[in-house]
């Protein structure tokens, strides 16, 4: 059976206030939901699942900065955390959007041509700029990319010797989840001391970061060998074991966890609990069918396909809802 505390609240902003919500809406304390607690969580995470592959609010826009690596140069791929689901876009390795010398031809439209707003028109420059980005479009294009959310693997396609250098910046158009839990990471995770400074590396040993965790996170390390806490900001994630910090822990860390703060928002959605709330009288139906046409005491006979089909019909409904109101934009499709 499931685990139920008494006393309500139609805003959930935790798991187990969310589960209880879904089991209310069943019906719940007046009559029993035949559902195990394990099969209330599974279902639970399939409604997550689905709410941040499919539903706008499920998914928050992210421009992931990432510092090439030689480990990424002699690989060819950058580490994507898993908590990316989708990659929109990679911005091109050119200096478009860089600083510019006084060789270079739009400093010298600017000098000669566009001086001040006031005294010549700004179309033509700006004409001019579209047919420079069209040129840099037609001979340098933008660099082609692959990538699967199963694999963590950001593919570029382009010439790694000539294109891009140790040190240098990728900027990452992306989507991550929206985590609605707050994550405890345990296990030995290690910042020492090198050249009389501690470490910006956090690296875990038997610990996973990466599940959970995007650049520019804030992350609370508790380092319970000398019994003190410290909020930390991420700077890039370097593989599912390390973690590169903003800035330095203040002293080593030896034996750490981390806790993370989740969106307890996410526990409210509307669509989100109704849709929970179906899955679970799925299975609750699914559950009873195995004794479907057996009379009980009191002449009372279990109707269980019936649950189910009622459930069938309402995540259907649900689902196409989804697919009309609450879809994500297309762009998080592309690449």
């Amino acid at each position: 059976m499931p685990t139920y505390t008494r006393g309500r609240t139609g805003q959930p902003s935790t798991r187990q206030q969310f589960k209880e919500y879904c089991l209310r809406r069943l019906g719940f304390p007046v009559i029993e939901i035949n559902v195990d607690d394990d099969q209330l969580e599974d279902r639970v995470d399939d409604a997550l699942d689905y709410f941040h592959d499919y539903h706008f609010d499920g998914v928050e826009k992210l421009f992931m900065k990432h510092q090439i690596t030689q480990e990424d140069m002699d690989r060819k791929w950058i580490y994507a955390p898993s908590a990316v689901i989708f990659v929109n876009n990679v911005f091109p390795f050119d200096d478009s959007n860089a600083s510019i010398n006084m060789f270079d031809l739009r400093y010298q439209l600017r000098l000669h041509d566009l001086y001040d707003f006031t005294s010549v028109s700004y179309v033509s420059y700006e004409i001019t700029m579209q047919h420079i980005q069209t040129l840099n479009l037609l001979f340098s294009g933008k660099p082609q990319f692959r990538f699967n959310r199963h694999q963590n693997k950001l593919f570029l396609d382009i010439s790694w010797d000539a294109d891009i250098q140790v040190g240098e910046y990728v900027i990452i158009e992306c989507y991550r989840q929206l985590r609605p839990d707050t994550v405890n990471i345990t296990g030995l995770a290690t910042a020492e001391t090198f050249v009389e400074t501690v470490s910006n590396t956090l690296t875990g040993f038997g610990t996973t970061f990466d599940q959970e965790l995007v650049e520019n996170d804030f992350i609370t390390v508790a380092n319970t060998t000398q019994g003190v806490s410290e909020e930390l900001q991420i700077s890039q994630i370097n593989s599912p074991t390390s973690i590169t910090l903003v800035k330095a822990p203040t002293a080593n860390v030896t034996n750490g966890s981390i806790t993370v703060e989740g969106f307890s928002d996410v526990w409210n959605d509307r669509f989100l609990k109704r849709y929970a709330t179906a899955l679970i009288k799925y299975q609750w139906g699914s559950n009873l069918s195995k004794f479907a046409g057996i009379q009980m005491p009191g002449g009372v006979t279990l109707d269980g396909p019936r649950i189910q089909e009622e459930a069938k019909a309402e995540i259907d409904k649900l689902e196409e809802e989804m697919q009309i109101y609450n879809v994500a934009p297309n762009e998080i499709y592309m690449g």
